[in-house]
């Protein structure tokens, strides 16, 4: 029997909401808690790519011997035969290497590429077109394939997609293949305006992909497009430190009462949200948290350079890692203190996401 890989989406279509720097927090925390992770970048800037590669991601002989060896999976030649019309099957056959491996041992990427922006349109365009054009009826499911069998295959139990921020049709077929979605938000106007926005677009991918699996046939890839992601909770985020100034507190309370007034109805009519008595014992340890608050992670402040420059998350770095960069005194300390924080911050989130999809 194949072990089960529950799917992740992180998912905001409003950008500057810190939703790859939580990937890969989130898959950190998971890693540490025995669970074996595979984080996929399929944003075609590549960030978490160069997240996770940090400085050597500055050095384009390593980066092109990443891309180009056969040893190394990466989604580069995944995208190019996929555009070619190649099944999930024959890629998976064809491809030998291995997905990236980080400095934590249970926690892998496959790293993303300029070209799967490429992939994005011929989606797009299939999803519209299958029905008049059966030679396009696999090609939204087969992304989904492929990536679920790289996971089956490399024995993981949580794949986490990082997405861009946008509503193509890339985006449409990664969510709604998923198992689960979080959504990342920043205390501003836009990202309130973008949730109200959010619901309406994913109901109407939803209607899209159903009228998509209704006229596909048995044997397409279309039963990869599961058509049922439930929403985990939000994540807010401060531009300032662990207690919000006024202002900023007041959108986040705009944010949380929008999601519960105009996002969670939406969802519970599709039934893609999660129970919400589940979701209130998973916060029962939080401060301060509500339906369907999943954290409240302040500002990263300098702390994110050092994460960066060490390819680690800050709740990882050490008195070596400040001490490196000449951080003595009250200073040190200080930084000491918001590592701790944190630690208990991403720590306690993964415990959420762990129990919130637990059976």
């Amino acid at each position: 029997m194949e072990k089960e890989v529950k799917t992740i989406c992180l998912f905001n279509h409003k950008g500057g909401v810190s939703k790859t720097t939580t990937t890969f927090n989130l898959g950190w925390g998971l890693a540490n808690k025995d669970c074996k992770v595979l984080m996929v970048d399929l944003d075609s800037q590549c960030n978490l790519t160069g997240l996770v590669m940090g400085e050597k991601a500055l050095d384009i002989d390593l980066m092109n011997n990443l891309y180009d060896s056969r040893d190394n999976l990466t989604l580069k030649p995944i995208v190019e035969k996929l555009i070619d019309g190649q099944k999930p099957d024959v890629i998976i056959d064809s491809e030998r290497g291995n997905i990236l491996k980080t400095q934590n041992e249970n926690l892998f990427l496959l790293p993303g590429h300029l070209k799967v922006s490429d992939l994005d349109s011929q989606i797009s365009v299939s999803l519209k077109i299958a029905q008049g054009v059966p030679a396009t009826k696999n090609i939204p499911g087969n992304l989904p394939g492929v990536l679920q069998q790289i996971a089956q295959k490399n024995g993981i139990d949580y794949m986490i997609l990082d997405l861009s921020p946008n509503v193509g049709g890339l985006n449409q077929i990664a969510l709604m293949s998923s198992d689960y979605f979080i959504m990342p938000t920043s205390p501003d106007y836009f990202c309130l305006q973008a949730i109200y926005s959010l619901a309406k677009t994913i109901k109407g991918w939803q209607q899209e992909i159903e009228l998509f699996k209704q006229n596909a046939d048995a044997t397409s890839s279309s039963k990869f497009l599961k058509n049922k992601p439930i929403f985990l909770g939000a994540i807010q985020q401060s531009p300032r430190n662990s207690k919000p100034a006024k202002s900023f507190q007041n959108w986040i309370d705009k944010i949380r009462e929008s999601i519960r007034k105009d996002f969670i109805p939406i969802l519970e009519k599709m039934e893609c949200v999660v129970n919400q008595d589940k979701f209130q014992e998973a916060i029962s340890n939080g401060d301060n948290l509500q339906p369907y608050d999943l954290a409240y992670v302040p500002d990263f402040n300098s702390l994110i350079a050092k994460s960066q420059e060490r390819s680690k998350p800050i709740f990882e770095l050490n008195e070596s890692d400040l001490r490196v960069d000449g951080l003595v005194g009250a200073t040190a300390d200080n930084m000491t203190e918001k590592i701790r924080e944190f630690k208990k911050i991403f720590n306690d989130l993964s415990e959420r996401v762990k129990f919130l999809t637990s059976p």
